[in-house]
């Protein structure tokens, strides 16, 4: 039975002071890390910058963007997805009016591993002054991605704010030496929980949390020219957005999604192997996000509150309902500002990102070696 072993040193991060915003993206056994931090604070210019991690150490940041227009926020995040050839795309959320939640995806491609990067315009085919984030990457072809993202075109006023109305819709189209023409797979859906791609048998799928007439709000997966049906009938009724995605990965036929849940004011963290969910935490926080390691096993990292803070957790969770090596990563503040902890497969076992507590250290991470 696989086992999570003690971390193994790193050397120091690439990030700088105040960095927030950490993701990661596997790139055939590296992982790419993008993060967001501030330049300039008088004048609001921040960087959104990545680098790559490979064979135990990182690269030197990149800087992808500067600008003074960032959407900077704890739970829509910038995403980076690598295509088949290599080609990179980063994606981030900019803002596109005096609205609170008005902003649009821009989006970005490099072909000389990050060196350099050129602005493609925006993911999103509307001028709605209104919501667009939340955005998945796939490989799709040789040469480009398939993203999936929340769109607000269809919202008024200030969306999920309260002082507007109409449906947060889930979109798709494809980014490769241009954007695409999006096409809607659902016209209603949670409004700002995040979503989650992976690639099964050549098909891209996307988990995202639904949202029915009566205010159901559970997980659902979905793709091109494929109906959307639920992971599990949770039946959590809830008014409004809990801002807590779900995840996803695969290898070959095993597939694995882990959510939170919170039917009837209980909080639950669930992850299924296609079959009944198992129950790994009933933590309050949630933010869970998830890898296949082989047939039997994942790997998930979330947030558990712990006194007056909070504690990335980590454990390998295995098909017959066992959750073993449940173990603290680190203490992190308990408010939205430790955003969301990322984890990723690479060379030499497992590695987890996350918003440092010291806010001087910026983003901290950790590799953890596996052992049958």
């Amino acid at each position: 039975m696989l086992n999570i072993l003690l971390a193994c040193l790193l050397s120091s991060s690439p990030t700088s002071a105040n960095a927030i915003a950490p993701n990661l993206v596997e790139d055939n056994g590296s992982a790419w890390m993008t993060w967001v931090e501030p330049v300039d604070k008088e004048k609001k210019v921040m960087a959104l910058k990545c680098a790559k991690f490979e064979d135990g150490t990182w690269g030197d940041a990149k800087t992808i963007v500067q600008a003074n227009n960032f959407f900077a926020n704890w739970a829509d995040f910038p995403e980076l997805g690598v295509a088949k050839d290599g080609t990179l795309f980063v994606t981030w959320p900019q803002q596109s009016g005096p609205g609170t939640y008005a902003y649009d995806i821009a989006v970005a491609r490099s072909d000389d591993s990050g060196e350099t990067w050129l602005l493609m315009g925006t993911l999103n085919d509307d001028r709605v002054l209104g919501e667009h984030g939340f955005v998945s990457l796939v490989p799709d072809g040789e040469d480009g991605v398939r993203a999936f993202w929340l769109d607000g075109r269809a919202m008024t006023g200030d969306g999920h704010s309260g002082e507007g109305g109409g449906d947060m819709q889930l979109r798709t189209t494809i980014i490769d030496d241009k954007v695409h023409n999006s096409a809607l797979l659902d016209d209603r859906v949670c409004e700002c929980c995040g979503t989650d791609a992976v690639v099964i048998d050549g098909n891209a799928y996307v988990v995202y949390r639904d949202r029915s007439e009566n205010e159901i709000r559970d997980i659902s997966i979905s793709g091109l020219n494929v109906k959307s049906k639920l992971v599990h009938e949770d039946n959590w009724n809830i008014a409004g957005c809990p801002v807590n995605g779900p995840s996803i990965d695969a290898i070959d036929s095993t597939i694995a999604t882990a959510w939170y849940t919170a039917p009837g004011d209980k909080p639950k963290v669930y992850v299924s192997f296609s079959d009944e969910p198992i129950l790994i935490s009933t933590s309050i926080l949630g933010r869970i996000d998830i890898v296949v390691i082989n047939k039997d096993t994942a790997v998930a990292a979330w947030l558990e509150p712990n006194g007056e803070t909070a504690s990335v957790m980590l454990a390998a969770i295995h098909r017959n309902g066992t959750v073993n090596k449940k173990r603290v990563v680190a203490s992190v503040s308990p408010s939205r500002s430790s955003g969301f902890p990322r984890i990723a497969k690479v060379r030499g076992g497992i590695l987890v990102a996350w918003t440092d507590a010291n806010r001087e250290q910026g983003i901290s991470a950790q590799l953890f070696a596996l052992s049958n």
